[in-house]
């Protein structure tokens, strides 16, 4: 049982937010990035961060809280997600906006290439390759017997890569054509007629000592390519597309005259030939790196019309990558708040618990990488927690652990869409502007059962305004899948929890290049996220006394 002292409903509902407004510049140990150049939409990264803990005192009661004004808190919420979600286009991007984030929100950074050891309690993080995510809030009082409570989700989005292996296609005409790759369900209809920019990650090696880090890139609000479909007036109906034939898109224009000359340098680079030279001089520009510099790329074409407030009331938010980025970034924000309740009026030397986040990437295409949630970094990281906590029968330490954790799988769902609302199950199925929806599936492409609705039932009466919404699909529809059935793996993942919850916000147009969200729901995300977080301990003892 819980030792944990309660705190009231009505204390937990007026703490104040940190001010989160603004990420500023990391404090690196060393000065290795004294020459970083932010400028053009570029930033440097190391895989070797040691971050400091900033001063907290500033950061108390800058935002409204939820009990002072509902709207005032989902109004600011939702333009702080418009600015994550367009400036932040691409899965390194999105990460290393977190970490910053957390940063410079007391938490420390833990690298994931180094065994934890003598962990105090506190606030922590760690990332693989900037590409997933884990933070968590360990009390001075936590055992593994006590369990744990995460919230996972997803931070990877369909796009379109630039084929890694080479994006020169022979020219058509004087039109300069670009090889790109489909990254899970995209390339298709929806992607045509589009304003596409260029946006990722540039791995940079310095010539003096051959070390290896990473820039990011951005060409918003420019575009640098188009898909344009067949003109109708062709009289030929196309219904589908091939997406490597007809689905290349335009990133330029030359005649003869006007061909590029390579330099000697440019010609010794191993991406001469393989990438069109206009390209390679445009991604050398756009991170200000020598190409002799440059010894891969991971980029993006990402659409570069900005997410907006929408509708006649400005109910909505219209966005590109709402899967599930719109999870991750208010599971991330929740867990913020609620590490604020330690700065207030809790102490977490005598905090019993063990609770956090997990953002996993590649789920759209399986979730079968390294830094997917099939390659086990939950889990080990949960292990490395374990065995500097328990130096005898860690095993036994760490089924303990698993056994006695409760996981939600938060993901998107599918809100009705009323042109179609014959597809849906009648009575079953989320509106925007609501509340969270908790996913059923008699076939188990989501987890969630009956405990864990009555689990989530008690977490959400608890929260004025906001209402659990339930979704099933019809018996002649497909379900989609969720990294919540991965995490019950008995190999890589934490088979035998105690309880793995489906659960996610509504959006329209799913796996569409734009979707919809209602505005509330960043705001009403993030508050659900911090109450599971502060809860979890006793509304399960409460269900098991």
């Amino acid at each position: 049982m819980s030792t944990t002292p309660e705190t009231s409903d009505n204390e937990l509902e007026s703490l104040s937010t940190p001010d989160i407004s603004t990420i500023e510049s990391t404090d690196i140990e060393d000065n290795e990035y004294e020459d970083q150049d932010l400028a053009h939409g570029t930033i440097l990264l190391d895989s070797n961060y040691v971050f400091k803990v900033p001063d907290m005192s500033q950061t108390i009661s800058q935002l409204p809280t939820p009990k002072e004004s509902f709207r005032d808190y989902y109004e600011t919420y939702s333009a702080k997600y418009i600015d994550f979600m367009t400036n932040n286009p691409t899965t390194n991007h999105t990460i290393t906006h977190f970490k910053s984030l957390l940063e410079n929100n007391g938490f420390t950074y833990l690298p994931d290439t180094k065994k934890i050891e003598n962990l105090t309690p506190g606030f922590y993080f760690t990332s693989k390759d900037d590409q997933s995510l884990i933070a968590f809030v360990i009390g001075g009082k936590w055992e593994p017997s006590h369990g744990s409570c995460f919230i996972g989700s997803h931070c990877d989005a369909l796009t379109v890569k630039l084929n890694p292996r080479g994006s020169l296609r022979e020219k058509i005409d004087g039109y300069e054509l670009l090889g790109v790759a489909p990254y899970s369900g995209s390339l298709n209809r929806l992607w045509l007629n589009r304003d596409l920019g260029l946006a990722g990650s540039v791995l940079v090696r310095d010539e003096r000592t051959g070390k290896v880090s990473r820039k990011l890139i951005n060409s918003s609000p420019d575009p640098i390519a188009f898909i344009p479909q067949l003109a109708p007036h062709f009289g030929i109906s196309k219904d589908e597309y091939n997406p490597q034939t007809e689905m290349v898109p335009i990133c330029g224009f030359s005649n003869d005259d006007e061909e590029l000359i390579p330099t000697d340098e440019e010609k010794k680079s191993k991406f001469y030939g393989r990438h069109s030279l206009a390209l390679l001089r445009y991604i050398s520009q756009l991170s200000n790196t020598p190409l002799s510099q440059i010894i891969d790329f991971d980029l993006d074409l990402v659409d570069v019309q900005p997410s907006h407030r929408g509708g006649l009331n400005n109910e909505f938010i219209y966005s590109g990558c709402l899967d599930d980025r719109l999870c991750a970034f208010t599971s991330v924000y929740g867990l913020i708040e609620y590490s604020q309740r330690f700065y207030l009026n809790k102490d977490v030397e005598s905090y019993d618990g063990l609770s956090g986040i997990y953002l996993a990437n590649n789920e759209e295409i399986g979730s079968g990488t390294r830094t997917g949630a099939k390659g086990g970094f939950f889990i080990d990281i949960l292990k490395s927690i374990v065995s500097d906590k328990v130096k005898f029968h860690t095993q036994e330490a760490v089924a303990n652990l698993t056994t006695n954790t409760i996981f939600l799988s938060t993901d998107v769902t599918h809100a009705l869409n009323p042109n179609f609302k014959d597809v849906y199950l009648d009575k079953n199925f989320p509106v925007p502007n609501t509340g969270p929806s908790i996913k059923f599936d008699s076939n188990g492409h989501v987890l969630s059962d009956s405990k864990g609705n009555e689990f989530l039932t008690r977490i959400i009466d608890e929260l004025p305004g906001i209402k659990l919404q339930h979704f099933h699909i019809r018996n002649d529809s497909r379900s989609g899948g969720t990294i919540g059935p991965i995490m019950s793996d008995s190999k890589r993942g934490i088979n035998g929890a105690k309880l793995i919850i489906d659960v996610g916000l509504p959006i329209l147009s799913m796996h569409s290049i734009r979707s919809i969200a209602g505005y509330k729901d960043v705001g009403i995300g993030i508050r659900f996220f911090k109450q599971v977080l502060s809860k979890w301990q006793t509304t399960i003892n409460a269900m098991e006394q």
